[in-house]
């Protein structure tokens, strides 16, 4: 975790010194996973239980135009989900398992808005956008004792997943962003929750769920982002 946050800080301490039309901040809000452990509503930040269903991180953006800009993030979050929770299918709620995860998420990618953003003007600026890009993601490997609801920790993994999000920015002050977004991930696991465990490691583990698909983890929340760096000058010879 230390040796993660260390590269994080490198990394942000570097676009800040050699770049500029910087916008730095916060991302807060809550989270929700999709996978083969209880409710399957695909956006419901906070889930049921706030305490387990939180996310918090950095971002950075790099804007390269009006229309885009380069994205960098961190996230910590965590993520849960139980067969007793409401909205359950009634299979799931007969199963009864839960499970508690964390995530913890570097990743990049490309912001595209519909409209123009100009971050130099004084004026109201306002527009959706789109953004997608690659993550890489750290997460608690777990598995079901037998005879037992609640899926346990047996090791850590690191793995990608692929975001696709959409949100709305507005910018009210000279040097403020606000937007709001929400971002869904499609994680390369299957054993975010527990379903999938390692079955070379672990031979007496139960598999249960599909395997059609793999596990998704959902960021709902808002951003607060400064904006900094030089401003582009028209000035003569």
């Amino acid at each position: 975790m230390k040796r993660i946050l260390i590269h994080v800080m490198i990394f942000f301490t570097t676009l800040t010194v050699f770049s500029q039309n910087n916008e730095i901040g916060i991302f807060a809000g809550g989270s929700n996973y999709i996978g083969d452990v209880g409710p399957t509503t695909y956006i419901h930040p906070f889930s049921y239980n706030i305490s387990n269903n939180v996310v918090a991180g950095i971002i950075f953006r790099k804007n390269l135009n009006e229309r885009i800009a380069l994205r960098a993030k961190f996230n910590y979050a965590k993520i849960g989900s139980s067969d007793n929770w409401p909205k359950t299918v009634e299979y799931r709620a007969q199963r009864g398992k839960y499970f508690k995860n964390r995530i913890i998420e570097f990743g990049v990618g490309i912001d595209f808005n519909f409209v123009d953003f100009d971050i130099y003007s004084s004026s109201l600026q306002m527009t959706p956008y789109l953004s997608s890009g690659v993550s890489l993601f750290r997460y608690d490997l777990l598995r079901y004792e037998s005879g037992f609801a609640k899926a346990i920790k047996y090791g850590d993994a690191t793995d990608l997943s692929f975001p696709i999000t959409i949100g709305y920015k507005i910018k009210p002050l000279n040097s403020f962003i606000i937007a709001f977004e929400v971002n869904a991930n499609y994680s390369n696991s299957d054993n975010l929750d527990g379903s999938d465990p390692d079955q070379k490691q672990m031979a007496s583990s139960d598999y249960f769920g599909s395997t059609l698909s793999k596990d998704w983890y959902i960021f709902s929340g808002i951003t607060l982002t400064y904006l900094f760096g030089n401003k582009k000058c028209y000035c003569p010879n």
